[in-house]
């Protein structure tokens, strides 16, 4: 599972993802974040989410991939607010 974020026209403020789902639950981390843009591949167990929030009036973007190219989610937020994108497996 790819996990991605970006904005334009700022930088991200903060990225936090769940993955694997255990025994007791899923794992939710936050993520380092500099600049604009932000990924990581992960198992994203039964129910993967990323929340993004970005910097300013900076539009963010999320982006949830399984597979190579098998998108799941793709969201876009309002200028200065944070955008969340969650599928079910």
């Amino acid at each position: 599972m790819m996990y991605r974020a970006w904005t334009e026209g700022g930088a991200l403020k903060s990225v936090r993802h769940d993955y694997i789902d255990g025994p007791n639950g899923a794992v939710s981390v936050p993520a380092k974040v500099s600049g604009a843009t932000w990924s990581t591949k992960e198992d994203g167990g039964h129910a993967p989410r990323l929340e993004v929030v970005p910097t300013g009036r900076s539009v963010a973007h999320c982006l949830l991939v399984e597979g190579d190219d098998h998108v799941l989610t793709q969201r876009k937020g309002a200028p200065g607010q944070p955008v969340t994108c969650s599928a079910q497996r």
